[in-house]
């Protein structure tokens, strides 16, 4: 069964893997073309890309999905299913290609978390249950037929780092249950539920500003949510800054302190005030520095009680 893999993030890379170690043959491997990244605006490549290239794997990196040659070199592959995971809406005119159609790997049990970022905003919404869905592809994003699923918790300490991990290499092993299911022709799809659907759409830089008068608990996930990219910011004495690690304090609001307002300052911990409770700061990230734990960020840093973020 002759496989095309696409996708972008390292995310994606469990499933690549996987595949590869099995039974199936993958023809090529699509991914992004190299890009300018970070602050130094180096050429930098997909993870995904990367780790075909260093597996042998033939890779085909297309800006334009709707390209002539490309969708004829797809057409030539002769594949059987196109497996997409955390790669980019395909175009009506690639979905048909293969003879089995063309199947996606989703972080969420879908309709829920419809979009770009369902295991940032699992997180942001404070779930603690998430999963993964493989579904076949149709031209409305996120709608067609689910094949399979599987759930798994969503701890405490988790973040969008540790969780995506976790739901990469589960939803590895999720989406070679469902390729063997639909080559054996045993898999049966079900219909969406549209009415149940919410929505998870792409974090963009206005999300990411930490605004002090939500609560201690709305900003802690928040910045699970967003950490350890692209992060949650916000300004101290005017350097940007992103937060990164926290833990909600009392909700108790008998404070004289306006939110955003440094309340406390400890070793290990500095102590803002919120629109209800107070949030514990225990990892920051200077702009173009490393991240770091609050106590070193304060030897190299003067914060003072009534210094207030936001500002």
């Amino acid at each position: 069964m002759n496989l095309v893999f696409m996708g972008n993030p390292a995310f994606a890379v469990p499933a690549l893997e996987k595949l590869v170690a099995s039974d199936y043959q993958i023809v090529a491997v699509v991914s992004n073309p190299p890009q300018k990244m970070g602050r130094g605006k180096k050429i930098r490549e997909t993870a995904i890309a990367i780790k075909a290239k260093s597996m042998g794997l033939h890779v085909i990196q297309e800006q334009n999905l709707k390209s002539g040659h490309f969708v004829s070199e797809l057409k030539d592959l002769d594949a059987d299913l196109f497996v997409v995971v955390a790669f980019r809406i395909l175009p009506n005119s690639m979905i048909t290609i293969p003879k089995l159609g063309s199947i996606n790997l989703h972080g969420s049990l879908l309709p829920a978390y419809r979009g770009a970022a369902p295991i940032q905003w699992a997180l942001i919404n404070g779930e603690d249950e998430t999963g993964l869905s493989t579904f076949y592809i149709e031209p409305k994003v996120d709608t067609g037929a689910v094949i399979c699923q599987d759930k798994l918790p969503i701890h405490p300490n988790d973040n969008y780092g540790t969780l995506s991990e976790k739901m990469g290499i589960l939803g590895s092993d999720l989406l070679v249950k469902t390729i063997n299911l639909i080559k054996s022709g045993a898999a049966s799809a079900i219909k969406q539920n549209d009415n149940q659907a919410t929505s998870a759409p792409k974090i963009t830089k206005v999300m990411t500003i930490i605004d002090w008068s939500r609560s201690a608990r709305e900003l802690h996930n928040l910045v699970r949510g967003l950490t350890p990219t692209p992060g949650a910011v916000t300004i101290i004495n005017g350097k940007r800054i992103k937060i990164q690690k926290t833990r909600v304090g009392n909700d108790d609001n008998g404070s004289n302190y306006l939110p955003g307002e440094i309340t406390a300052i400890e070793k290990s911990i500095v102590v803002v005030q919120t629109g209800k409770g107070y949030l514990l700061i225990h990892r920051v990230q200077l702009e173009g520095k490393k991240t770091m734990d609050i106590g070193s960020f304060l030897n190299g840093f003067n914060l003072n009680i009534g210094d207030r973020f936001g500002l």
